[in-house]
């Protein structure tokens, strides 16, 4: 009952209004008695079930009006993400952890954008995880126990991905999966040329992984627009190659000796590869975060 003109629950009302500060619109929000109008916080109930219920109800319709941002209330659409939440694809190294490589995460946070590790799952979930996301990176090998499982379910990733419109990075063995998925090759790196692409002893010793320079390929691409055209030392720690390049795909740059290609990109998607590791080099050579950021900006070829 209302504590002024004693009506029943039944004969309140609500009126709706902009959410603003100032006390008078507030009360706009509001449930108010029709006699006295007076907000709902002035009405009292009577002992009953379904006096209980209205009040119920009338104190979750309050609580719903007020939760709302004020853009909402107002009818106005909600302002875009400023940071792209990028998926990646669990590393499946172990069945009790899910994980990603902190190099990575360190990157992509570095870049402006907020990781997740998207767990192994059937399509439904993962299309609905990707649902919440602005692109997906697929990392590299990290010693994988299961080679085949990875690669399976970083293939439904992709297509998920590539049939949302997403941006697609994949990075060393990632950028394998990607040109392997929409229909490239790939073979083992020629052994015994001057071009090395994989130095273990290097890495043990030092920490260090092998460098060695590449080309960039003229023309409208990421890396171009990122390093000019060129020559570029790039970090490289690989075994297999893209032998051929998926179909709707170019080479972006090519290692110098022995022509491997070391970046990829779709000719109008915002799809990506890049055999070499930028988030191992950013810290020292900058322009390889900024290779990460133009990717993540979905830029595609003119």
């Amino acid at each position: 009952m209302c504590k002024c003109c004693q009506l029943p629950v039944a004969n309140v009302q609500f009126e709706t209004g902009n959410l603003d500060l100032d006390n008078s619109t507030m009360k706009k929000m509001l449930p108010m008695c029709k006699c006295c109008q007076l907000p709902v916080a002035n009405v009292q109930l009577r002992t009953g079930k379904w006096n209980w219920l209205l009040a119920t109800l009338a104190k979750l319709l309050v609580f719903a009006a007020l939760s709302l941002p004020a853009a909402l209330v107002a009818g106005e659409s909600p302002a875009p993400r400023q940071s792209p939440v990028v998926a990646i694809p669990d590393y499946l190294q172990t069945n009790e952890v899910v994980s990603a490589k902190r190099s990575m995460t360190e990157t992509l946070i570095a870049a402006g954008a907020v990781p997740v590790v998207l767990p192994e799952m059937d399509d439904a979930a993962a299309d609905r995880f990707l649902s919440f996301c602005d692109a997906v990176l697929v990392g590299g090998g990290v010693a994988m126990q299961d080679y085949d499982r990875r690669c399976a379910f970083e293939d439904r990733v992709i297509a998920l991905a590539a049939k949302r419109g997403l941006t697609i990075i994949g990075i060393c063995h990632g950028c394998q999966v990607i040109n392997r998925h929409f229909g490239g090759t790939l073979s083992p790196v020629p052994e015994g040329r001057e071009t090395v692409h994989k130095d273990n002893a290097l890495f043990e010793r030092t920490g260090q992984r092998a460098e060695h320079f590449v080309t960039v390929i003229p023309g409208d691409s990421q890396m171009s627009r990122v390093f000019g055209e060129g020559r570029l030392k790039v970090n490289s720690s690989h075994t297999l190659r893209c032998e051929t390049v998926a179909p709707g795909f170019r080479a972006t740059a090519l290692s110098e000796g022995d022509d491997i290609v070391e970046a990829i990109e779709h000719e109008t998607l915002p799809i990506y590869g890049f055999q070499f590791h930028p988030e191992y080099y950013w810290d020292e050579h900058p322009k390889f975060l900024e290779l990460v950021k133009a990717a993540l900006a979905g830029l595609s070829p003119l």
